[in-house]
């Protein structure tokens, strides 16, 4: 009868969450001064493209102005790429006209991704006054061999002076860390979290080093120039990541992501718990109300079909039921778990009991736990998520 109770509450604060969620907007910069050797996102080096760019970036979001308004959000999310190589007048210039094109929470959350390089040379308070209140920065380590290995442009010092800077004036800061490199140590690991964690950021975003085919790294490793760590290294690794982070007061909300209190990504939120979210600029993706869509993966086929007054779009489909499935439940375990109303409310099924013999066994061996409200893996269960969805469900 409690649980009953709890879950019946519970559904009627889900529904009211789902009267009031609003949706997020992630904007591609895809200008880059130099390709890190593991990079495979779409990005160009020649910066003599970005005022065309900010025209047909600012063209494409007025057109889906038209289409969702009847919508507010809530995040903002530069990506690339790298925004921090614009200036804040020209990121100014951008959250001008989404504000004009579309209806902004007056406390969303914007982001703007950034390499420490740039802001050498720059004040982060600029940035702070044009829009941004939170800052993700691609630090990746604060030891210089490993930043070296990695192609990085900048120094641990210059790191930590750039993030000292910036907490004057954001409150809300994000570091990337990349580990599991060739031949890392576990002390080696242990230094770069600390450093992070002495210097006072909110949120730390953990990931293991992929080899992606193309990129001038996975090149190396078939030149056999170094060695990839096996599993058992990697699984290490991972689980001392977690306990690090948790240990010092980081909540580990999603696979490869740790937060201090009230401080979790509510943008990555929205693509973790299935929300809607509209992307523009080239290779941007997109999902609103069950359709996906993105965009060509080329600044000129991009700029060209916007002088047109063509949709950049490449590919645009809606997922049938068993692909949707999939995509909730692969989301859902690597973050927040499976929310029991949210899954009758998608799938018309009760998740406890079309999955009871898969929940018990995870929970019996120690990988996940449960509760009225929903089904989640633990940490245990983080550090294999992606075998445990494709094995269970």
């Amino acid at each position: 009868m409690i649980i009953i109770i709890v879950r019946s509450c519970y559904f009627t604060v889900y529904k009211l969450y789902k009267l009031i969620a609003m949706s997020g907007i992630y904007i591609h910069i895809p200008f880059c001064s130099k390709r890190c050797n593991y990079c495979d996102f779409y990005l160009v080096t020649n910066l003599e493209l970005i005022s065309r760019f900010i025209s047909s970036l600012k063209n494409e979001i007025s057109y889906y102005s038209g289409i969702y308004t009847g919508h507010e959000f809530d995040t903002v999310f530069f990506g690339g790429g790298t925004p921090s190589i614009l200036s804040p007048d020209q990121i100014k210039e951008i959250l001008d006209h989404l504000n004009k094109c579309f209806k902004i929470s007056n406390d969303s959350e914007v982001t703007l991704e950034s390499n420490p390089e740039d802001f050498l040379n720059k004040n982060a308070g600029d940035y702070r006054s044009a829009g941004i209140n939170r800052l993700s920065l691609g630090v990746q380590s604060f030891l210089d061999p490993e930043l070296k290995f990695l192609t990085r442009q900048h120094t641990s010092h210059e790191a930590q002076t750039v993030v000292k800077n910036a907490a004057k004036h954001f409150e809300n800061i994000s570091l990337d860390i990349i580990y599991s490199l060739p031949s890392q140590s576990v002390e080696d690991l242990d230094l770069s979290l600390s450093k992070a964690i002495e210097l006072g950021v909110s949120h730390i975003s953990a990931y293991t080093l992929t080899y992606e085919k193309k990129t001038v790294l996975y090149k190396s490793l078939e030149r056999k120039l170094f060695e990839k760590n096996t599993d058992t290294i990697e699984a290490r690794l991972y689980n001392y990541v977690s306990e690090k982070l948790t240990g010092n007061g980081f909540e580990h909300y999603e696979v490869s992501n740790f937060a201090r209190k009230n401080s979790r990504s509510r943008h990555n939120l929205k693509y973790w718990e299935y929300e809607n979210y509209l992307g523009f600029g080239p290779s941007a993706h997109s999902f609103f109300n069950g359709t996906r869509w993105n965009n060509f993966s080329s600044i000129s086929k991009y700029n060209s079909h916007i002088d047109i007054k063509k949709l950049p779009c490449e590919d645009k489909y809606e997922p049938d039921n068993k692909q949707k499935h999939l995509e909730y439940v692969m989301l859902a375990l690597r973050s927040s778990g499976i929310n029991f109303e949210k899954y009758i409310e998608k799938f018309d099924q009760d998740f406890g009991i079309r999955f009871s013999d898969q929940i018990n066994e995870l929970i019996k061996n120690g990988f996940a736990e449960t509760d009225s409200v929903r089904f989640y893996l633990n940490g245990k269960g983080y550090a294999v998520a992606d075998e445990i969805i494709s094995k269970y469900f």
